[in-house]
C-alpha cells in the first residue's frame, strides 16, 4: 500500500500490535522532547490508556524504524504513544545515505572526447580509445545501496567504477555505477552519485556492520524500556 505524508515533519506510518499485527495506515511524528510519538489517520480505533502499542516508520514501503509504547491519548483520528523504545530496522541501512569521510582509490576504463582538430568538422565528435585509469576518490555518504563521493575525473552517467577502500573498513573492487554526475565549483572537481551493483563476500561482511552503526547512531532516539523483572535482576 502506498501512502505519502506532505508534512516534512510528519513520515508515513502503520499502526501495529506488539505481536505485529497491522491495526491501520497512517502518518506519525514523534516529539522527543515529549518522549512521545502521535499516530494520525482517517479512522484509529478508541484504545484504553497503557494498552501496548507499535508504530513503524514506513520509507518506499520499507519498515524502517518501529516505536513501541504505551497509550496515553486515543481518539477517532489519533493516538499518541509514551514511554517509547525504538528499533532501527535493517531496510534503514540501504534507504537512507550517512555522512562520512573516506579516502579511496577508484579504477575505471573511461572513454574520453577529444577536441577536433582543425580539419575537421565542429560537429563530428571524437574519442580516445578506451584507457584505464586509477585516481583518488574522497567518499562522503554511503549506504548499503548508494555511494556518494568526489574527484577529478570526469564521469559520464552510466560508467562503471571499482572502489578500494583500506580504512575505516576494507572494500576491495566495489562494483557501482554512476547515476548523477555533478560538476562542483571551478569544474576542476565533481560529485557523482552512484549505485552499488553488487555487495557480497568480504565486501558485504565489511559494510553491513559499518553502515548499521552509522544508521544506529543517526536514527535511533529512545533507550530501550526496562522490564520490571530486568530491573529487579540488576
Amino acid at each position: 500500500m502506498k501512502f505519502f505524508s506532505t508534512n516534512p515533519n510528519h513520515f508515513p506510518a502503520i499502526l501495529k500490535t506488539p505481536d505485529d499485527k497491522i491495526v491501520e495506515y497512517g502518518t506519525a511524528w514523534i516529539s522527543v522532547e515529549d518522549q512521545s510519538i502521535n499516530f494520525k489517520s482517517d479512522f484509529v480505533p478508541i484504545c484504553e490508556m497503557g494498552t501496548p502499542l507499535k508504530i513503524v516508520r514506513v520509507h518506499d514501503e520499507l519498515e524502517i524504524q518501529s516505536f513501541t509504547g504505551e497509550v496515553y491519548l486515543s481518539s477517532q483520528h489519533l493516538l499518541r504513544l509514551i514511554s517509547l523504545s525504538d528499533e532501527v530496522l535493517p531496510a534503514a541501512s540501504s534507504v537512507f545515505l550517512y555522512d562520512v569521510k573516506i579516502e579511496a582509490s577508484a579504477e575505471a576504463t573511461i572513454t574520453s572526447e577529444e577536441k577536433p582538430s582543425k580539419r575537421f568538422s565542429l560537429r563530428t565528435k571524437y574519442f580516445s580509445a578506451p584507457t584505464l585509469q586509477i585516481f583518488p576518490v574522497s567518499i562522503y555518504a554511503i549506504s548499503l545501496a548508494k555511494v556518494r563521493f568526489t574527484c577529478d575525473v570526469l564521469l559520464p552517467k552510466g560508467q562503471r567504477v571499482t572502489l578500494n577502500v583500506k580504512q575505516p573498513i576494507t572494500l576491495n573492487e566495489l562494483s557501482i555505477e554512476v547515476e548523477l554526475p555533478i560538476t562542483l565549483g571551478s569544474g576542476d572537481t565533481c560529485s557523482y552519485h552512484c549505485k552499488i551493483l553488487e555487495l557480497d563476500g568480504d565486501n558485504s561482511f565489511q559494510l553491513e556492520p559499518y553502515v548499521d552503526r552509522l544508521s544506529q547512531q543517526k536514527n535511533k532516539l529512545f533507550p530501550p524500556v526496562t522490564t520490571s523483572s530486568e530491573a529487579t535482576d540488576s
